[in-house]
């Protein structure tokens, strides 16, 4: 049985301030629990409500962290719910170290900023395209919800956890990306419509849709990109014009 201190350890997890004094995040779920079982990086235990079905699908998570020498611990379905932020609780939960990446884990390719997106299932949603679609790496600027946030690493699908994911502020994000010569794409909507493919290395520099991008990121941006829409309509949610913007860059350094 755990610990009253992991216990409250575990439980601090859904808040930032709880992540960032532990190391670690919660993952909630048969599918979260499977992504982080399949990932290199060190699971802390796997918990597991003691009333439920063994069910094959749970079995199989068991027997994959016991081979991975995980803890693993049946508990009571209560302190499953007491733990998990999912407002109804699946049976299975588990703890895992959150990565360290930075710079020098982005390879060549597009990289993607957002900055001051701070709604966890844009992050999360983002996150999961960014992965699905190639993407060099995912960085958070200025005040952007926790990717390793309950809500957020539910958008994600656990692509969080095929990183490299990680935060910074705007002043390091513009002298790195200058370092590595890569220059930032501002989406705005009011900028011109994504006309061309890029001819050389960017990063798409994504805002809140309350208050846009951050005057840092804009007065260095080469370009302003926006999704073209049609007559009456405003805007897009931050995570959708991400995805078209995001599909039109690989398919632009494709050659398509």
């Amino acid at each position: 049985m755990p610990t009253r201190a992991e216990v409250k350890a575990w439980r601090s997890l859904h808040r930032g301030k709880g992540r960032r004094d532990t190391g670690c995040f919660l993952a909630e779920g048969p599918r979260l629990v499977g992504e982080l079982l399949d990932w290199p990086g060190r699971t802390v235990a796997v918990l597991y409500a003691d009333a439920a079905p063994a069910a094959p699908g749970l079995r199989d998570l068991l027997g994959r962290a016991a081979g991975r020498g995980v803890r693993t611990e049946a508990v009571p379905e209560a302190l499953i719910s007491a733990l998990a932020d999912a407002t109804t609780p699946q049976p299975v939960i588990a703890i895992g170290e959150v990565p360290v990446s930075g710079w020098d884990d982005v390879g060549p390719g597009t990289i993607v900023l957002l900055d001051g997106v701070q709604d966890p299932g844009n992050v999360g949603t983002l996150v999961r395209t960014a992965v699905a679609l190639g993407i060099a790496g995912v960085v958070g600027v200025g005040d952007t919800a926790d990717p390793w946030g309950p809500k957020a690493l539910r958008a994600s699908a656990g692509a969080v956890l095929r990183g490299p994911v990680f935060r910074t502020d705007a002043p390091d994000a513009v002298a790195r990306l200058a370092e590595r010569g890569v220059s930032i794409w501002a989406a705005a909507a009011d900028g011109p419509p994504m006309d061309r493919a890029p001819h050389e290395p960017v990063a798409l520099a994504l805002g809140s849709e309350a208050h846009g991008l951050s005057g840092t990121l804009l007065a260095a941006a080469r370009r302003r990109v926006a999704v073209p829409l049609a007559p009456g309509v405003e805007s897009l949610n931050v995570a959708a014009a991400g995805a078209i913007l995001l599909d039109r860059l690989r398919s632009g350094n494709r050659g398509g």
